[in-house]
């Protein structure tokens, strides 16, 4: 679990004035910051404290920083700085406003074409971190950002090896959901692991799901070394077949039939894409057996056929109001706290595990009375008698929010000037809930109430979060007045004590995915007064 630094907000470390947190993970800490000697905006990444107690930490970490921070390219997160202050190690990194694809992947399945460009980007910078002789061990998600534009970049390089450089023996450093086979029998590795992973991280973009679920992450390790990939088909049905052919080439069990780099793979995937089949992948007589684990049984069965998206009909936005407005593109999930995962292993020898699944902010902290939330940067704190909740200031009218409540709803709406950006906040009257069962009959009935009918609207995916939140994203192409533009609308259903609380967040697809980082603390600053 990581440490907490809540202390650190309103402080400085060296010349870094800690400003607000944006993101914890399983072994440290990010901060949104402002460096004093040059006045501009950073990313500060503070680690546990207890490091330090390791009288060799310091100086290893040190030297993985300095190599790392010499790794040069357009599209690798640049490392500015790193010390220690206050007694915790920190590393100081450029800012982006994008938030990661951990995020995009919580949005719901992305378009191919829209994964195009950054796909591509962040293959290139992978291929000259691997031409310096250097791999990233822990490549997924949440360590690609984005920037305002949408431009990838690949972060956290050789972050997982300092983490785990403080313990003895045999280490698997990682994520078990992205290792590959030869990485979680704790073997030598050589860059053809990190493109495993990013055929995972394709994978995931593509479906919007992990290709493998497990109760443990030793069994989760076990299907990753055992068990072959799952059709994507088996997730979303439009996908061709040359799109799979490449995530099956960089996937494969044996590292000497993958891809040789990533650019190579990133090319296949383009081509895929846009339809040209001249240059597909060949797999040739493969002999692509898994690696078994010592010790370990064969190889398990095939996973049984099952779909992301469930088959739900189209549903539409309700035409009248704000509220109403739904609008998406296939791009970015909002929720799910990640999973902090440390393991021990025993290979022959103790394997430690730690297994670094950051946990992106959660979106959804389980709240049973009214809080006061910090506000967030340019933001205004909404205070009412039923809750309390953050919007940024711009969208913020003279009295406060526009209300559009009824005698069935409390319904307050905030809203950029051009509508490409709206938030409704809906309480639903004399709606009480008791448990998880009166929890989905209230969703389900809100649903059928508000949702069902609406040929404007047409659901993309539904995904429930650890925490019991249910979020269901939808695709807005065309509305009657106010004639929103094409984008995506997200619905989330939360419970808050005996109440509903149902988020609507929809953005315009000029927007892109600026406005999930905007999104994620909106939905984590809301709070309703329980009774």
């Amino acid at each position: 679990m990581s440490e907490q630094h809540d202390d650190l907000i309103g402080k400085t470390l060296g010349q870094y004035e800690i400003q607000e947190e944006i993101g914890r993970g399983g072994m440290a800490t990010v901060y949104r910051a402002r460096q004093i000697s040059m006045n501009r905006t950073v990313a500060v990444k503070v680690l546990p404290r207890h490091f330090l107690h390791d009288p060799g930490f310091y100086e290893r970490f040190e030297r993985e920083v300095d190599v790392i921070a010499h790794l040069e390219h357009p599209h690798i997160l640049p490392i500015y700085d790193f010390g220690r202050a206050e007694s915790v190690p920190y590393i100081a990194m450029r800012y982006l406003g994008g938030g990661s694809m951990a995020q995009m992947v919580r949005r719901g399945p992305t378009a191919l074409m829209s994964l195009d460009r950054p796909f591509s980007q962040v293959a290139q910078a992978l291929d000259h971190a691997h031409r310096q002789g250097i791999i990233h061990r822990d490549l997924k998600p949440g360590n690609i950002m984005l920037d305002e534009n949408g431009n990838a970049y690949l972060s956290d390089f050789g972050i997982a090896r300092i983490m785990g450089s403080n313990l003895t023996g045999s280490m698997i450093i990682g994520t078990p959901a992205y290792m590959s086979p030869e990485q979680a029998n704790g073997l030598p590795l050589d860059g053809r692991s990190d493109l495993y992973s990013l055929g995972v991280v394709l994978f995931e973009l593509i479906t919007g799901s992990e290709p493998y679920h497990a109760e443990t992450p030793m069994a989760l390790l076990l299907k990753h070394i055992n068990e072959p990939m799952p059709p994507l088909s088996n997730f979303r049905p439009d996908i061709p077949d040359s799109v799979e052919l490449v995530i099956m080439k960089a996937t494969a069990k044996n590292p000497n039939n993958r891809y040789s780099s990533a650019s190579e793979m990133a090319h296949d995937f383009s081509e895929a894409v846009r339809g040209i089949t001249g240059t597909m992948p060949s797999f040739g007589a493969m002999d692509d057996k898994p690696t078994l684990l010592p010790g370990t049984p064969g190889a398990m069965p095939r996973p049984t056929s099952r779909s992301a998206v469930p088959a739900v009909p189209a549903v539409p936005t309700q035409a009248a109001t704000p509220t109403q407005v739904t609008a998406p593109r296939s791009r970015l999930p909002l929720i799910l706290g990640g999973v902090v995962v440390l393991l021990l292993v025993v290979v022959g020898v103790v394997i430690a595990l730690p297994a670094l699944a950051p946990k992106e902010i959660p979106i959804t902290r389980v709240a049973q009375s009214i809080g006061t939330p910090t506000p967030f940067a340019d933001s205004q704190m909404i205070t009412t008698a039923d809750y309390t909740l953050s919007i940024p200031a711009a969208w913020v009218p003279a009295q406060g929010f526009n209300d559009q409540s009824d005698s069935e709803r409390l319904v307050h709406i905030w809203q950029d000037a051009t509508l490409d950006s709206v938030v409704a906040l809906v309480i639903p009257r004399n709606v009480t809930l008791t448990d998880a069962a009166s929890f989905e009959a209230a969703v389900a009935a809100y649903i059928e109430r508000y949702y069902a009918g609406q040929p404007q609207l047409t659901l993309i995916d539904q995904t429930t979060a650890p925490d019991g939140t249910i979020r269901r994203s939808h695709r807005l192409e065309s509305a009657p007045a106010p004639a929103f533009p094409p984008g995506q609308k997200d619905v989330f259903f939360i419970q808050r004590g005996a109440h509903l609380l149902v988020l609507e967040m929809y953005a315009s697809d000029r927007l892109g995915n600026s406005l999930v980082p905007t999104f994620q603390r909106i939905l984590d600053s809301a709070q309703v007064k329980t009774t």
